[in-house]
């Protein structure tokens, strides 16, 4: 009898000792699976890519977009804020307009720089004249535009304003 017990603790150690390991190793395994998963989802995506694996086609591409985006910067002007008058339905009400213009050249900008005076001038006297109903809405402010735009290529001598652009339009 004392042997069948003996024999029956080792046996409930060894089946301990092996549920033990099944158990941890299952804990081993399922870290494993997980940290692949993590890995395969997010690995190769998050990590950077070696500087000589980008083609070479995307460097010129972005040189070519900087050196765009820094010619189109020499090429816009904007001008100061203005706040003028505008009629509404019974009563005055205030506009105030930021525009920036678009030049042709930055030789075109140097040129909107010296006739500053009768370019503000001319946007005043446009802006004014207009009722609040002739502005309010996308057409309005398209003819708007259009008008400025004339108006202020008439001023210039050599150069040509490309395009008039809002920056801030406001009504009250």
């Amino acid at each position: 009898m004392a042997d069948e017990k003996a024999v029956e603790e080792g046996a409930e150690e060894k089946g301990g000792r092996s549920n033990l390991l099944v158990l941890v190793l299952a804990v081993v395994v399922s870290m494993a699976a997980g940290g692949g998963a993590v890995y395969f989802l997010l690995g190769p995506a998050s990590a950077e890519p070696a500087e000589d694996a980008q083609p070479t086609e995307e460097a010129g591409g972005e040189a070519a977009q900087e050196a765009q985006a820094a010619d189109l910067a020499a090429r816009t002007y904007s001008l100061e804020p203005f706040v003028v008058n505008v009629q509404g339905e019974a009563y005055p009400r205030y506009l105030k307009v930021t525009i920036d213009l678009q030049a042709d050249s930055p030789e075109t900008v140097a040129e909107i720089e010296s006739h500053l005076s009768q370019i503000r001038d001319a946007v005043i006297v446009l802006l004014s004249s207009r009722r609040l109903e002739d502005i309010t809405d996308f057409e309005g402010k398209a003819v708007l535009k259009e008008d400025l735009l004339d108006r202020l290529n008439a001023l210039l001598d050599r150069g040509r304003i490309e395009a008039v652009l809002f920056s801030e339009f406001v009504v009250q």
